[in-house]
């Protein structure tokens, strides 16, 4: 049995209150991460998104296999749920009336090309604000249109290197690291869902459309944080730490009797002290003149980190989650991806939930990370296939009759093979 099949399907929102942005149109020319990240964002909060793909493969990441469900790569299906498809050819002049009538009926384009692609195919934000003024419009991209890198790729680790970010991740005796997940990626496209909605209050306030744009090396930057901080005021790069921290002791992971693994951050006096009384039991230790105040464990973190290590090795990971637990210590088990989705607590929140497929499978859903009180997300609906709205799109968003459709297939507005047919 699959981990999908063992999940339970969604609780369906109160069909009564309204979405957040029901009534919002959103053209999706985004693929990869950093871009269909944030429509699909916008999509659980109520838009309309229609994800338009290149024809015959649209986006590349529904070929990310294996695994496969229902036809369709786990990658592509966490990040298009609640979207519709359909696939043009925006090299023709067909496709680009497509585009451009859509363009005219929406409120939001969001795009992540290189900067100049969708220039060159005279779709950019000064051709389609003509079009419709009103017109908010996103591009996600690397460096920026108007930088000397403008026309660079760039992916998620690029840009962790390239910032200074990896040089923080790691362990300080090893080479600089990226981390496990995208991060950059994935901040940029709430760093872009974030944007959209400023330029949509900004609309609503002051009547006027505008474009935004969202990088992946200035999101990389910013992440840094404190870190970069700290370097500007004193011109000393920081390091990396591993699991530890040096202005903050203890904090790090220890293993456990059973060969697994916890993680403290006791960085307060308060959490050091209910580790080392309530939690450990161990008074001596909070009352120990080399650990007793903050500067001191930072002085002897090594000693202190050691002791620790010993103790930790006494039980079992579960008993000290529960002894944590009852002493309100900040600590949380080392789990693996399948025991965080399957813990109780995941089931509890309804984090991992399953959808129906169109071809009769089920395929995985980890649910949108927001609760309101009366604007709930959608219920989702999984991922679509490649071009599976395109009647719908066409007849009833943009009122096409079905000879119009017929001619744009024989001019490819939808490619190749679309116009085969439409001539046979």
């Amino acid at each position: 049995m699959r981990p999908v099949d063992r999940l339970p399907e969604p609780k369906r929102r109160d069909a009564s209150k309204p979405l957040a942005l029901e009534g919002l149109r959103v053209i999706d020319f985004t693929r990869f991460l950093a871009g269909p990240w944030c429509t699909q964002t916008l999509a659980d909060l109520g838009a309309e998104v229609i994800k338009v793909e290149s024809p015959g493969g649209g986006d590349g990441t529904r070929a990310f296999t294996p695994p496969e469900i229902g036809g369709e790569s786990p990658y592509f299906l966490g990040l298009n749920r609640n979207k519709k498809s359909i696939a043009i050819d925006m090299r023709t002049a067909s496709g680009k009336e497509i585009v451009r009538d859509l363009v005219k009926a929406s409120d939001v384009v969001v795009e992540n090309f290189l900067p100049g692609a969708m220039e060159r195919l005279e779709l950019g934000y000064e051709e389609l604000k003509i079009l419709n003024p009103g017109l908010i419009y996103c591009a996600v991209n690397g460096y920026g249109a108007s930088s000397s890198l403008a026309d660079q790729p760039g992916f998620d680790s690029v840009f962790q290197a390239e910032s200074g970010f990896a040089s923080l991740t790691g362990d300080p005796d090893r080479m600089p690291m990226r981390t496990g997940t995208p991060i950059i990626d994935i901040t940029a496209s709430m760093n872009a869902t974030i944007a959209i909605l400023a330029a949509l209050a900004a609309r609503e306030r002051h009547g006027m459309g505008q474009r935004a744009e969202v990088t992946l090396f200035d999101t990389a930057v910013g992440l840094l944080a404190y870190h970069g901080m700290n370097y500007l005021a004193s011109g000393k790069d920081p390091f990396r730490q591993g699991n530890t921290a040096p202005v903050s002791t203890p904090i790090g992971m220890f293993a456990t009797k059973d060969d697994r693994a916890v993680y403290i951050s006791c960085g307060t006096q308060k959490s050091w002290e209910d580790l080392a009384i309530r939690m450990l039991e161990r008074p001596d230790l909070a009352q120990h003149p080399r650990f007793a105040h903050h500067r001191d464990r930072n002085a002897n973190q090594a000693e202190l980190m050691a002791l620790l290590e010993q103790i930790f090795k006494e039980r079992e990971r579960d008993h000290w989650v529960e002894r944590a637990r009852a002493a309100g210590v900040p600590l949380g088990a080392v789990r693996s991806v399948g025991e965080a989705f399957f813990s109780p607590f995941a089931a509890e929140r309804g984090i991992a939930t399953k959808l129906h497929h169109p071809d009769g499978d089920v395929v995985p859903n980890v649910s949108a990370p927001f609760f309101f009180s009366e604007t709930p997300v959608v219920d989702p609906i999984a991922a679509p296939r490649l071009d599976a709205d395109r009647p719908a799109v066409l007849r009833d968003v943009l009122g096409y009759a079905d000879s119009r459709i017929k001619d744009m297939e024989q001019q490819g507005a939808f490619g190749a093979s679309s116009q085969q047919q439409a001539k046979s």
